[in-house]
């Protein structure tokens, strides 16, 4: 055999071993692609409303979590305080936003108004943003609602 033809098979065969490890390295990555639940799927919340308030419960998928400190909620526009409660929180030591802490699995919270049958033309307004523990981060979620859509 050739020089030629020695070098010839050499790049050859890597090329060929060059595409495979891309070829799977793609497959990984569509894998892992498919693998992404949707930001309602990871995270999934349902309202309750009562003569004191409002409360919002969470369902978080298996290997999730959301920030705390990205919990945000509006009354009218407004900020709103409220109340964490039933919540697995835990540090974590975040690459982007350093020691933060994180809730797992469920929580809930609770929003107090006052008189809320004289305010069920009020809106609520929940901002929160999460991660799956694969890497990806969700962009902040907003949910938004009048208290009188809720009220059955």
């Amino acid at each position: 055999m050739s020089s030629r033809s020695t070098y010839l098979l050499y790049f050859l065969l890597i090329f060929i071993h060059e595409n495979l490890v891309s070829n799977d390295l793609l497959y990984q990555l569509s894998k892992q692609q498919e693998d992404i639940l949707s930001a309602q799927d990871a995270f999934v919340v349902s309202i309750d409303i009562d003569k004191s308030g409002v409360d919002l419960k969470w369902e978080i998928a298996p290997k999730h979590y959301l920030y705390l400190r990205d919990i945000k909620t509006k009354r009218n526009g407004l900020d709103v305080k409220y109340h964490v409660r039933n919540s697995n929180q835990s540090k974590y030591d975040d690459a982007f936003f350093g020691n933060v802490l994180i809730l797992k699995e469920k929580f809930e919270i609770s929003i107090l108004i006052p008189d809320i049958v004289n305010n069920t033309q009020d809106t609520i307004t929940v901002d929160y943003r999460g991660c799956a523990e694969a890497g990806f981060c969700y962009p902040m979620e907003t949910l938004s609602f009048r208290i009188s859509d809720k009220i059955l």
